[in-house]
C-alpha cells in the first residue's frame, strides 16, 4: 500500500495528496463562494444575514451528526487496512442513528427554542439534511484519505461543488429564495456520495456486515473525537449565532460576508493538515515523549506559511471585499482587516487538534476547545453590543490567540512538538513586515503594497534559513522524480499515437 523508498519518494507523495486535498477542499470553496457572492447580492444584506443564521445553525448541530468521526476513521484504517470494511460498515450505522437525532433536534431548537421565521427554520432544515448526506461522504473518504488515494475524494468534491455551486447560484437568481438556494448542497452531496460509493472497493462498497465488537469499540473511540469537534464547532459558529441574537440582520449580513475569507483559509490549512495526517498518524509517539519528529517540522512549516498568508489577507482586505461584495458591503472590511491576523492562530489550532489525535491525546483537544468556547463568548459578551460585527471579528481574534498559546503547550507536553525559538522569531519578523510596508504610500487600497511584502518576506525566509539544507535537497530530488514520471507519461503516450 505504501511503497515509498526515500525521503523524496515520501515527500512527492506527499505533494501529490496536497494537490489532490487541495482541490478537494478549494473546488467547493470557489465553486460555492461564486454562488454566494450571487445569493449575496440577490438576497441583500437582511436576507443574507438570515441566511447566515440559519447555516450558522446547522453547522452547529451538524456535528451532532458528523461526530468528529473522520480523523479517527483515517487514523484507524491508516495504521489497520484490513479494518476498512468493518469500520466504514460502523461508522455508517453510527451515522444513521446521528442523522435522526442532529435532524429532530435542529427542528425543536430552530422551530421553538429560538422561534426563527418560517423560511429560516426551513433553510436550516435543508442545509440540515445536506450535512446528513454529507456525513456518509465523510465515511467514504477518510477510507480514501487514509489509502492516500486523495484523488478520488477529489474528484468527488468537484462534483460537489459544481452542483452545489451552479445549482444554488441558479435557484438563487431564479427565485430570490434563501430556502430553494438550500436546495442546492442537498443534491451537491448526493453526487458526492454516489462517486465515492462508485469508486469504492467491494467490500467498503458493500459495507459487509460488521461485527458488533467493532461497532463498540468505534463508539468507544469516538467520545473523545465527538466531544472535541463538538467544542470546535460552537467555537468556531457561535459568535453568529449571538451577533444575530444582539445585532441586526445585516450586521450579520457583514460579518458573514468577512468571515468567508476565514472559512477559505481554514478549508486551505486543512489541505496541508490532510495530505500528512495519516503518515502522521501512523508515527505518532504514543506516549507524549520523545525525540523531535516529523510533527514538529509540520508545526513550524505550517507557522511559517501562514503568517504571510494572513498578512497578505491584512493588506489587500479593502480590494477583496469591495470587488466581491459591491460597495453595500464596505463595512464588512475592517472586519476582514481584524479576523485576517488570527489566521496563523487558526492554522496552528487545526493543526495541533489533528496531530493530538494521532498520538490518541484527543481529551486534550475537547478541554482546551471548551476553553475557547467560554473565552469567545465572554469577549462577545463584551464587544458585540458595543462594536457590532467588529467586536466579534475582535472576540475571535483574541480567543484563536488564546488558544494557540494553550495548543502549543499541550504540543510540547502530550506530543513531544516543540517549535524552535528560531521558528517562532522568523514567524513574527514576518508578520511585523506587513506593519512595516503599510508606511509605503499606496491609494490602491494595498495592492503596491501586497507584492512588496511578498519579496520582502521571501528576502526574510531565505537569509533567516527556515528550510534547511537537507531539506531542500529533498525538495530538488522529489521535484526530478515528478519530471521524470511526467516524462515517462509523455513518452508512452508519442508510443500510443
Amino acid at each position: 500500500m505504501f511503497t515509498d523508498t526515500s525521503p523524496a519518494e515520501g515527500l512527492r507523495r506527499i505533494f501529490l495528496n496536497a494537490l489532490s486535498l487541495l482541490f478537494a477542499y478549494g473546488l467547493p470553496k470557489a465553486f460555492t463562494l461564486g454562488a454566494v457572492v450571487v445569493a449575496a447580492r440577490v438576497l441583500g444584506t437582511g436576507d443574507f444575514g438570515a441566511y447566515g443564521t440559519a447555516a450558522a445553525l446547522a453547522v452547529i448541530l451538524s456535528v451532532v451528526s458528523t461526530l468528529g468521526m473522520t480523523p479517527l476513521l483515517i487514523r484507524d484504517i491508516a495504521r489497520e487496512p484490513e479494518r476498512a470494511a468493518a469500520l466504514v460498515r460502523s461508522a455508517h450505522l453510527l451515522k444513521t442513528i446521528a442523522n435522526g437525532v442532529m435532524l429532530a433536534t435542529l427542528l425543536v431548537v430552530a422551530k421553538w427554542l429560538l422561534a426563527y421565521p418560517d423560511p429560516v427554520v426551513a433553510t436550516a432544515l435543508l442545509l440540515g439534511v445536506s450535512y446528513a448526506l454529507g456525513s456518509y461522504v465523510e465515511n467514504m473518504s477518510a477510507y480514501f484519505q487514509a489509502m492516500e488515494r486523495m484523488h478520488v475524494w477529489m474528484q468527488a468534491s468537484a462534483a460537489f461543488g459544481l452542483v452545489t455551486g451552479g445549482l444554488g447560484a441558479a435557484l438563487v437568481w431564479t427565485t430570490s429564495s434563501m430556502v430553494w438556494f438550500a436546495v442546492a448542497p442537498i443534491v451537491g452531496q448526493a453526487a458526492a456520495l454516489f462517486w465515492l460509493v462508485r469508486q469504492a472497493p467491494g467490500p467498503v462498497r458493500r459495507g459487509e456486515r460488521a461485527p458488533w465488537s467493532e461497532v463498540r469499540s468505534l463508539t468507544l473511540e469516538m467520545v473523545p473525537f465527538g466531544a472535541a469537534f463538538v467544542a470546535l464547532t460552537i467555537y468556531y459558529k457561535i459568535d453568529v449565532l449571538l451577533l444575530a441574537a444582539w445585532r441586526s440582520s445585516a450586521d450579520v449580513g457583514l460579518y458573514t460576508a468577512a468571515y468567508k475569507f476565514w472559512d477559505v483559509a481554514q478549508a486551505l490549512s486543512l489541505v496541508a493538515i490532510a495530505a500528512v495526517y495519516p503518515r502522521l498518524a501512523r508515527i505518532a509517539p504514543r506516549n507524549g515523549t520523545g525525540e523531535r519528529w516529523a510533527g514538529t517540522r509540520v508545526t513550524e512549516l505550517m507557522l511559517l506559511a501562514v503568517v504571510p498568508a494572513g498578512a497578505l489577507l491584512w493588506l489587500l482586505q479593502g480590494p477583496l471585499i469591495e470587488t466581491l461584495y459591491g460597495a453595500s458591503y464596505v463595512d464588512a472590511t475592517p472586519v476582514l482587516g481584524r479576523l485576517s491576523p488570527a489566521l496563523p492562530a487558526l492554522a496552528i489550532n487545526l493543526l495541533a487538534a489533528y496531530i493530538l489525535g494521532a498520538a490518541g491525546k484527543m481529551t486534550h483537544v475537547a478541554v482546551l476547545y471548551a476553553v475557547g468556547v467560554v473565552a469567545n463568548v465572554v469577549l462577545n459578551l463584551l464587544l458585540i453590543t458595543s462594536m457590532g460585527p467588529l467586536g466579534a471579528a475582535t472576540a475571535k481574534l483574541g480567543s484563536e490567540v488564546l488558544l494557540a498559546g494553550g495548543f502549543l503547550v499541550i504540543l510540547r507536553m502530550q506530543a513531544a512538538v516543540a517549535p524552535t525559538v528560531h521558528t517562532l522569531v522568523m514567524a513574527v519578523a514576518a508578520g511585523g513586515l506587513a506593519w512595516v510596508v503599510t508606511w509605503i504610500p499606496d491609494t490602491t487600497g494595498g495592492l503596491l503594497q501586497a507584492p512588496v511584502y511578498a519579496v520582502a518576506v521571501v528576502l526574510l525566509y531565505w537569509r533567516g534559513r527556515v528550510v534547511a539544507e537537507g531539506e531542500w535537497l529533498t525538495l530538488r530530488k522529489a521535484v526530478q522524480l515528478g519530471n521524470r514520471g511526467v516524462k515517462r507519461r509523455e513518452s508512452g503516450a508519442e508510443g500510443v499515437t
